[in-house]
């Protein structure tokens, strides 16, 4: 009986370590969908879940001059996020480019900005609206803290050892924002100017 009861304690843990990585991954996933409570003035959204995959761009979009972000708008069936015009924000580059998702292909544009102090912050647009798992946990955790306002958007913030990186669901994209950990007013300035903008 004493070599069956470590054997019996083990499988034990086994069963209980499997249940809470699942109880992780639904609070992961539920958090990202749902969102957590925001300031007013924040608007619910519930995303589309009839958008169609796409057909393969003929090559993936890249752009360094925010002259040219009329290509990248053109090629996203979807809003993108990005900051106002005249903000402090410049940016790097642009990639609009084809993802696989079930079975076929979603869209992405990456954007790249430089912000003072050296800060680089990445905006991602990620279409379709449901495509929840191109997001990746990587090894971020949830944030105690509340998310930011993105476009008006709920959010949900997650971090890592060196960033931050805050969620958003359209009703027609998700939206990624990630920027290295910085205090709270300084991540307020760096979101502050993004809005939603489409292409004719």
């Amino acid at each position: 009986m004493q070599e069956k009861h470590p054997l019996w304690r083990r499988i034990l843990r086994s069963v209980l370590l499997a249940v809470l990585a699942l109880l992780l991954m639904a609070v992961f996933y539920v958090a990202i969908i749902m969102g957590q409570p925001q300031e007013d003035g924040v608007t619910g959204i519930e995303a589309r879940s009839d958008q169609p995959l796409l057909e393969a761009m003929p090559s993936a979009l890249l752009i360094t001059d925010s002259a040219l972000m009329d290509q990248l708008l053109e090629a996203f069936p979807a809003p993108v996020m990005y900051p106002l015009y005249g903000s402090a924000l410049t940016l790097e580059s642009g990639l609009c480019a084809d993802v696989a998702f079930e079975g076929g292909l979603g869209r992405t544009v990456t954007l790249t900005y430089r912000a003072e102090e050296d800060i680089t912050m990445t905006v991602q647009s990620i279409y379709p609206a449901r495509a929840i798992s191109l997001i990746g946990k990587g090894d971020y955790t949830i944030s105690g803290l509340t998310g930011q306002s993105l476009a008006g958007l709920r959010s949900v913030r997650m971090e890592n050892d060196s960033t931050i990186r805050l969620h958003a669901q359209g009703s027609d994209a998700l939206y990624v924002v990630t920027v290295p950990k910085v205090e709270s007013a300084v991540l307020r300035q760096l979101t502050a100017s993004l809005q939603l903008y489409e292409g004719n």
